[in-house]
């Protein structure tokens, strides 16, 4: 695999919300009491990551009202013989991390260090009935870009949305928790009710400790009715067709000390911002690290290209 490669399967309804091209319906099968969907991948070469995603809610739950907790799954790759799982979300039992070998898994993505011909993905799920509403990616492209591409040009959401500093959380976390107010900025924009610090409690990994653990912030917004999905990218060709639906971009920024003019933190090793708007030469956001006041920021589109879009490009999209 050269280039860039998604996957999209969700139910009708979900399809139509999703502002990127959907293949179809998944196939769920039933198995040992659960339900389980199997993704052919084309072949993957070494220096690719591989991001699987899943967001749904259970059947015969009401829209709205699917609780945060129901149903579990696990990812599992399959190629040559050979399996590497995911850890289960929510996490259960914690899994080592697999390192060396031709595939690594991390908490929501795989690193593939060695050519895998025919691979597949496995998607468990344990429920009673298959999902009502679901969206199923899978998308990956190489971890790293020697030179990230600008946007070709402007677009922008008809309505910037509104601010949140996670600076206001209780001191032990408000260094932690971008990924949960990033989430909460985007149901606010979709006047989703919610409760800020119950969507970071949400998030919390307890394998990890982490609040932004990707699998789980999509699982908060989907118990809101906000259903979306994890992808990578390597240009802006999609994440522009995005933001001209009207859909926001959640993004995955990591840059070294100095590398983000402007930004309210020196350097990040891995930070998650709402972009709004993106064109040749600037990119709007709202960067929850930033004190209350100040979180909406402008950037630089080529040091912002180059903090996303150089190390895995990953970004949540929740359509409304």
């Amino acid at each position: 695999m050269t280039a860039m490669a998604t996957l999209r399967y969700a139910d009708p309804d979900t399809a139509r919300r999703y502002p990127l091209a959907v293949s179809g319906e998944a196939e769920w099968r039933l198995l040992n009491g659960g339900w389980r969907v199997t993704l052919p991948l084309p072949d993957l070469r070494a220096g690719t990551i591989l991001v699987p995603s899943l967001a749904f809610q259970p059947g015969g739950t009401p829209a709205r009202s699917a609780p945060a907790g129901a149903g579990s799954y696990i990812w599992s790759l399959e190629a040559g013989g050979a399996a590497w799982p995911l850890q289960q979300v929510p996490c259960a039992n914690p899994v080592e991390p697999v390192q060396g070998g031709p595939v690594s898994t991390h908490i929501d993505c795989y690193h593939i260090h060695r050519p895998l011909q025919a691979p597949c993905l496995h998607l468990s799920l344990t429920a009673p009935n298959p999902p009502e509403r679901y969206l199923l990616c899978a998308s990956s492209r190489a971890l790293t870009l020697a030179t990230p591409p600008l946007p070709p040009l402007t677009a922008a959401l008809p309505t910037t949305p509104g601010t949140r500093s996670q600076m206001t959380a209780p001191a032990a976390i408000a260094g932690r928790i971008c990924s949960p107010t990033c989430v909460s900025m985007v149901l606010d924009l979709w006047a989703r009710p919610h409760d800020w610090l119950t969507v970071v409690e949400e998030c919390l990994d307890p394998a990890s400790g982490l609040y932004g653990v990707w699998p789980l912030a999509l699982r908060a917004a989907a118990a809101r009715d906000c259903l979306g999905a994890v992808e990578v990218f390597d240009d802006w060709q999609e994440p522009l067709l995005v933001l001209q639906s009207g859909v926001p971009l959640v993004t995955s920024i990591r840059f070294s000390a100095g590398g983000l003019p402007g930004a309210p933190l020196a350097e990040t090793s891995g930070h998650l911002v709402v972009v709004y708007q993106a064109g040749p030469s600037r990119v709007q956001v709202c960067d929850p690290a930033a004190d209350p006041g100040a979180v909406d920021r402008s950037y630089d589109a080529r040091a912002f290209s180059e903090a996303w879009l150089r190390h895995r490009g990953a970004a949540y999209i929740l359509p409304r």
